[in-house]
C-alpha cells in the first residue's frame, strides 16, 4: 500500500479515483466531507479510491504542504459523520502517511460495490436523497444514466494475483505467465477483449516494460477474449507477450534472475470499454530459454537456441 500511495503522490493526477486536498476537513467542512466521500464511493472506477490531504494541486504541479501531525483528526470522527448521513454505509479509512519529511492524511475508500450511495436525511444545505458521483476531477449530480450503470454493474469484477512471480519461459511462442483469479459477482456477463501488463520499478513510478495479454491457460494471441458469466470465478495462468529485449530492460543476469523487486500493473478492457486495473507490489520475474540470448551476448556467454536448434556464440 505504501508504494501505491507514493506513486499516486508523485505521478497521480486528480481523476475518478484520486483527489488532493490542501487541508483536513474541519467540523465546519463536514458538508464537503460528505460530498467528497459520497462522490468517490459512487465513482465508476473499479478499485480503491483515495483523497490525499496536505497537497495543493497547482497548474505547474503539486505542492506538498503537509499537515501538523499533532492535529491529525481521528478516523472515527470522520466515520461518524459519514455513516450518520450516507446510506448504505461506505467503508473507508483515514490514516497518517509520511512523505519526504511531510505528514499527509490519506482517505482510502474501498469495497464500494453497493452503489448508489445517497444522503439519507437533510444535512445543512444538502437535501435528503442527494446522490453525487465523481467524474474525472469533479463531483457531479448523478443522472439517470449513472443510476442505470450503478444497478447494471451491481457487484464487482475482481482480479487477484495468486502468485508473486512472472515466469518468462515460453520462448517458442514469446510469452510469460502468472497465475490470477477473476471473479465476476455482478448480474451481467463481462467479456474482456484486451489487456496489458506493465512492469514498473519498485517505486511504481517508472514503466520498464509492457506486455500485451495473449491468453488464459493457452496462447491465443491478439484475438484473446475472456468471458465471465454472472456470479462466476475463473482461475488460470495469464499469458502475456515477452521478448529478449525486455530481459535486458529488466536487468536479468545470464541465469534469468532479476535481483530487483518490481510493481506489476495489469490493465484490462471489457467489451463495453470499461477499464479494470490492479497493482501487485514486490513482484519477481524469472526468465529462461531463448529470451536470454541478448543478455548472454552482452555478457559474452555462449547460447544455444533451443527454439531454432542453432548455436549463438560471441
Amino acid at each position: 500500500m505504501d508504494k501505491i500511495i507514493k506513486a499516486l503522490i508523485e505521478d497521480g493526477y486528480e481523476c475518478d479515483y484520486l483527489d488532493f486536498k490542501e487541508k483536513q476537513y474541519s467540523k465546519e467542512k463536514n458538508v464537503d466531507l460528505i460530498m467528497d466521500i459520497m462522490a468517490m464511493a459512487n465513482s465508476s472506477h473499479n478499485g480503491d479510491k483515495f483523497i490525499i490531504v496536505g497537497i495543493k494541486e497547482r497548474p505547474g504541479g503539486k505542492e506538498i504542504k503537509g499537515i501538523n501531525p499533532e492535529e491529525l483528526i481521528d478516523s472515527s470522527n470522520y466515520n461518524q459523520v459519514v455513516h450518520s448521513n450516507i446510506e448504505p454505509d461506505i467503508e473507508f479509512d483515514y490514516f497518517k502517511y509520511e512523505y519526504n519529511g511531510a505528514t499527509l492524511g490519506v482517505f482510502r475508500i474501498y469495497g464500494t460495490e453497493n452503489k448508489p450511495y445517497m444522503l439519507k436525511k437533510k444535512y445543512e444545505r444538502l437535501n435528503e436523497g442527494l446522490c453525487l458521483i465523481r467524474k474525472g476531477s469533479t463531483n457531479s449530480l448523478a443522472k439517470r444514466r449513472d443510476f442505470d450503470n450503478m444497478y447494471l454493474n451491481k457487484g464487482q469484477f475482481e482480479i487477484r494475483f495468486l502468485e508473486q512471480n512472472l515466469h518468462a519461459v515460453y520462448d517458442i511462442v514469446g510469452c510469460a505467465s502468472i497465475e490470477l483469479a477473476f471473479s465476476n459477482t455482478t448480474d451481467i456477463p463481462i467479456t474482456i477483449i484486451a489487456g496489458e501488463l506493465f512492469i514498473k520499478d519498485k517505486s511504481g513510478a517508472i514503466v520498464l516494460t509492457s506486455h500485451p495479454v495473449f491468453g488464459l491457460n493457452e496462447f491465443v494471441g491478439a484475438d484473446f477474449k475472456l468471458v465471465l458469466q454472472p456470479k462466476s470465478e475463473v482461475v488460470g495462468n495469464l499469458f502475456v507477450g515477452f521478448n529478449s529485449s525486455q530481459a535486458l530492460s529488466l536487468n536479468s543476469d545470464e541465469y534469468g534472475i532479476c535481483e530487483e523487486d518490481f510493481v506489476f500493473e495489469l490493465r484490462l478492457l471489457d467489451a463495453r470499454h470499461k477499464q479494470y486495473n490492479i497493482l501487485k507490489s514486490d513482484g519477481k520475474v524469472f526468465i529462461d530459454g531463448d529470451f536470454l540470448w541478448k543478455v548472454k551476448q552482452l555478457k559474452g556467454v555462449p547460447h544455444r537456441f533451443r527454439a531454432q536448434g542453432t548455436n549463438f556464440n560471441i
